[in-house]
């Protein structure tokens, strides 16, 4: 793995989204959903961070905020540089056409009741890039790049297997030869010998183009063999963040430690397993989340000062970051997992 020595492409600093809740439509507010809290991390170009949590931690929303799918309730999003934070939508356009995202269903991302060519040439008409012949041409060059059939332009969506469904939406999110492309769950509704295909063509993408990917997942053997970071979530918290192959040989945070033990196909094969961990209780409800730290009611080593103290993200070891006050010693290092595609 690539270690994350290019410029900084993306910063999130305290990025923080709460969501309103209320009694019925139009009625008074009832409570807030903690959905991002106060989340900081930075993506280099060139590198693939992966972002990686239970159902509801956060990262689909953190993707949407960093893109300004959402408005941030506070915090701030710089894209090479810049301050985006509170640009204007017509602000904003130059920036899209340098992140694009990947989305998780390719049954629903497509719509059915139009060609697939013309599905990907809806980001160069929209930007005025090409039109017509032009941008025909410009779709069977993309066709081509994800390997598929050129000549299959004028087909449905339904005419397409899973995959190959799953390639159209890169090869959409492709046609502005963006900087930035955010991957949310991109392989999850995939076969796994699929996925496989799938995430090998967007390794061989990333070298040809130079591209920089947010990778969201909650398959922990994908998001570490796809990886230079990993940045891990708990209820909209980041609780740990670090390069690939030390967080998986020696997490630091608990919950990294219980995910990883929940996942036997990250297992080495050398017969060095790692002792299953059961996490009691359920995720807090992000609308009464518990004082202190958001882990500490499932936590098999919170202490007092975890209840009600809130642990920051600080640099445990050179590049490795954690939001715990007893971060876990650091074992013996494991041999590394081999990859599952070239």
């Amino acid at each position: 793995m690539r270690s994350p020595d290019g410029e900084v492409l993306l910063r999130a600093r305290e990025v923080v989204k709460d969501f309103p809740v209320r009694a019925n439509v139009g009625g008074r507010k009832k409570g807030v959903v903690h959905a991002v809290h106060s989340v900081s991390l930075e993506l280099r170009s060139g590198e693939t961070l992966g972002v990686v949590g239970e159902s509801g931690c956060g990262k689909s929303t953190l993707a949407r905020l960093v893109t300004r799918l959402l408005p941030l309730t506070s915090g701030t999003v710089e894209f090479e540089g810049r301050d985006i934070t509170k640009l204007s939508r017509r602000g904003l356009r130059p920036i899209r056409r340098e992140m694009q995202l990947i989305f998780q269903d390719p049954y629903a991302s497509l719509n059915p009741r139009r060609r697939v060519g013309d599905i990907v040439a809806e980001p160069l008409r929209v930007h005025r890039l090409a039109d017509g012949a032009a941008a025909r041409r410009r779709v069977q060059e993309l066709f081509e790049v994800v390997r598929l059939d050129p000549s299959h332009v004028d087909r449905y969506p339904h005419e397409f297997s899973g995959g190959q469904r799953q390639r159209i939406g890169i090869a959409r999110a492709l046609a502005l030869q963006p900087k930035l492309v955010v991957a949310d769950e991109p392989v999850s509704a995939l076969d796994v010998s699929i996925q496989a295909q799938v995430l090998g063509l967007m390794a061989d993408l990333q070298q040809e183009f130079g591209l920089t990917y947010l990778f969201i997942a909650h398959d922990l053997a994908v998001v570490y063999h796809v990886s230079d970071r990993i940045a891990v979530m708990y209820l909209g918290d980041l609780v740990e963040l670090g390069p690939a192959d030390p967080l998986y040989q020696a997490p630091l945070h608990p919950y990294t430690e219980a995910l990883l033990s929940a996942a036997p196909e990250l297992d080495d094969g050398t017969g060095a397993a790692r002792p299953r961990i059961v996490l009691t209780g359920d995720v807090p409800n992000p609308i009464d989340r518990p004082s202190g730290c958001s882990f500490h009611t499932r936590c098999p080593h919170a202490q007092d000062r975890c209840r009600v103290e809130q642990p920051e993200l600080r640099e445990i070891e050179p590049g490795r970051f954690a939001a715990c006050h007893f971060p876990r010693p650091a074992p013996t290092p494991r041999p590394q997992a081999q990859a599952v595609a070239d």
